[in-house]
């Protein structure tokens, strides 16, 4: 007995020898603390104290108010770690506010310290100026509204559906704060000047931030950020071949980002087709100051086969970036969809191949029964998606602004203020004046009198009518497509 006991106390020394050894070897790691109190602490030899300065720094040109002095702790780890959705590379902790940043020497270590930085950000603004935490969010919030997240499977609070972490809305934010304010944080490598996934947003599938300049706002208040003007999302107005080239070159003519006629921007074009189902990508750049058209030339024989005359498809996202204001945008992957027809060497739009993909039992998976939006596509020509509007019927609806050529201009359509209480909407497309009356189920058009299939609505923020009314109103046929969620419009 005596003798196990001695074998015992002598196990007992060298693990508490060894475990002081490894403590000692954690306490012996990189350390730096900030100007306003935050310590970086390092447990890997890769990570020195200036590396940790440097990263500070990457900190410091993400946009952040006094948040920033809010928080404690950014330690670093090289091991793995396990969250609630499996393996995780970094995590935020509301109640200690410190980021923990996992398997930092092989991954990219600032684009995940801003995302949880993200979370820093909102949970501190929302709990402040609305008392509440992103976890408490329901669909009748402020934030969802000016998110645009109708119709989404979102894990709302009390919801019953599965734990998905592009679903979480506290996820949503934290990805929504490094496309809005932390681009200068994650600056284009200097050894590619391709913008093209530079950043991306992990949920795809909602509206993008950068596309809802409200969203932004809501954000700036809450935080007394500089307000800056956001960068426009570029869309595509005109695609045809190259008549005086005999190789398949086509020329792309897009609209700018830039809000400013000094405004420099570097573009990137991403095109992809599909071969047997597997891509193929090509992309090229080009940099450009000021609000006029953008045009670059595709080479479509770069995604096919070159012996081959068979028509493919696929999808072109366009991103563009204002270095001077940090700001980034990229057209979403179910805009711009076509089929090529190299014969002819015609590019025509066409509805986004969701079900092809797998994307719509995914989606279905997650607990998203109808796609909420609307891809839009104008005699051959893509259009920018637009919110799903649907009746109890099941009749569907689109805004009154895309057939209005000031909309098309940028304003508004026209509604007269006078003793109907603001209910006349007035709208010019092409060669037609359009009178309607909202909640009534007539029009005027060029002076005669009408009758619609369904009443002239307002749904959400928007004056609708319904699909089948479009060609007396308008003289546009449209034809309506569920498995790509797309109206395909033809208009004299």
């Amino acid at each position: 007995m005596r003798l196990s006991l001695t074998v015992c106390g002598i196990l007992l020394a060298i693990f508490v020898i060894f475990t002081d050894q490894a403590v000692a070897q954690r306490l012996e790691s990189a350390a730096y603390k900030s100007p306003e109190g935050i310590q970086f602490v390092s447990y890997s030899t890769v990570w020195n104290e200036q590396k940790l300065k440097e990263l500070y720094e990457s900190l410091l040109k993400c946009e952040h108010g006094e948040e920033l002095s809010a928080l404690k702790q950014v330690i670093l780890d090289p091991g793995p770690s396990e969250g609630k959705s499996g393996s995780r590379v970094g995590s935020y902790n509301a109640d200690t506010q410190v980021i923990r940043l996992f398997e930092v020497e092989a991954t990219p270590v600032v684009r995940t310290l801003t995302h949880e930085y993200g979370h820093h950000f909102t949970y501190y603004w929302l709990q402040k100026k609305e008392s509440a935490s992103p976890g408490q969010l329901t669909e009748s919030s402020v934030w969802a509204k000016v998110r645009q997240l109708g119709g989404f499977p979102i894990r709302w609070s009390g919801s019953t559906l599965p734990y998905v972490h592009k679903w979480d809305p506290g996820e949503i934010m934290a990805e929504d704060y490094v496309l809005l304010f932390g681009v200068g944080g994650n600056p284009l490598s200097s050894k590619s000047a391709n913008i093209v996934n530079m950043l991306r947003h992990e949920n795809e599938y909602i509206p993008s931030a950068q596309s809802l300049p409200v969203l932004r706002q809501y954000w700036e208040q809450l935080a007394g950020l500089s307000r800056k003007e956001p960068i426009r999302l570029p869309e595509i107005k005109q695609w045809q071949a190259v008549e005086d080239r005999e190789d398949a070159t086509n020329r792309l003519v897009f609209t700018s980002a830039a809000t400013q006629n000094y405004q420099l921007i570097q573009y990137g074009i991403h095109v992809v087709s599909f071969k047997d189902g597997q891509p193929i990508n090509w992309t090229t750049t080009i940099n450009t100051i000021g609000k006029e058209l953008v045009e670059v030339n595709l080479d479509m024989n770069a995604l096919r086969d070159t012996d081959s005359t068979a028509s493919f498809n696929g999808f072109i996202q366009i991103w563009a970036l204002d270095p001077q204001s940090n700001q980034l945008v990229y057209t979403p992957f179910y805009m711009n969809w076509f089929t090529y027809e190299p014969v002819s060497k015609k590019l025509l739009a066409i509805p986004p191949s969701f079900s092809s993909r797998g994307l719509t039992a995914m989606l279905k998976r997650d607990g998203m029964d109808k796609w909420p939006l609307m891809n839009m596509v104008m005699n051959g020509m893509p259009l920018a998606p637009v919110k799903r509007y649907e009746d109890k019927e099941g009749n569907l609806y689109v805004p009154l602004r895309l057939f209005s050529d000031e909309t098309v201009q940028g304003l508004k359509e026209q509604r007269t203020t006078d003793n109907d209480g603001g209910r006349r909407i007035k709208a010019h497309y092409k060669q037609r004046d359009v009178q309607l009356r909202l909640d009534e189920q007539q029009a005027a058009v060029n002076g005669i009198t009408i009758k619609l299939n369904q009443r002239v609505r307002r749904m959400g923020a928007e004056f609708v009518v319904a699909i089948d009314d479009l060609k007396a109103l308008f003289d546009v046929t449209a034809r309506w497509d569920e498995s790509g969620s797309s109206l395909l419009m033809e208009s004299t």
